[in-house]
């Protein structure tokens, strides 16, 4: 028996591990570095995702990034230092997991408050207020927790639309 018919005779095949397609960036909450995480978003993704899938995602992150941008500044500060924002998805069996760390404010609780959009005439809908109800009807398992100075955002944008379980806080 040769040395290596001798090393295999005794080993248990091993199932080989499943690699899963991972995206992280750490940036600095501002328009063009959120719109460039997009970017290499899609790069990474959308060989392997639906294009329906790729555009909810994109949709949700753009939302949820750009309030980050806008309101989770120092309002005290007469120049806003740049927020630091951690964005990391999986693609899992599922859909597309994400995680968004941000050191900006609390988020205010109300933006997890289920909602529905109004029945109004498409003419008369006033800019703005929509975000957080997109972010809840594109999402599932969408959770949000503050631990010490910065604010964790978690959901699973699912590659089957229909799937939703709405906003859960901590």
């Amino acid at each position: 028996m040769s040395s290596s018919e001798r090393q295999n005779a005794g080993s248990i095949p091993r199932p080989i591990a499943r690699t899963q397609s991972m995206f992280h960036r750490v940036l600095r909450a501002n328009p063009f570095e959120v719109r460039q995480a997009l970017r290499d978003l899609r790069a990474r993704f959308a060989p392997a995702v639906s294009a329906d899938a790729m555009g909810r995602l994109e949709l949700v992150l753009a939302e949820v990034m750009n309030n980050v941008s806008e309101h989770a500044g120092d309002l005290c500060a007469q120049k806003p230092a740049p927020r630091a924002m951690h964005l990391c998805v999986v693609m899992n069996d599922a859909g597309l997991s994400c995680a968004i760390t941000d050191d900006g404010g609390t988020l205010p609780a109300d933006c997890l408050l289920p909602r529905n959009l109004p029945a109004l005439d498409p003419l008369d809908l006033p800019e703005g207020g929509f975000g957080w109800c997109l972010i809840q009807g594109l999402t599932q398992s969408l959770c949000y927790y503050r631990e010490d100075q910065r604010n964790c955002l978690a959901f699973t944008v699912p590659f089957n639309p229909g799937q939703f379980s709405g906003p859960i806080s901590g």
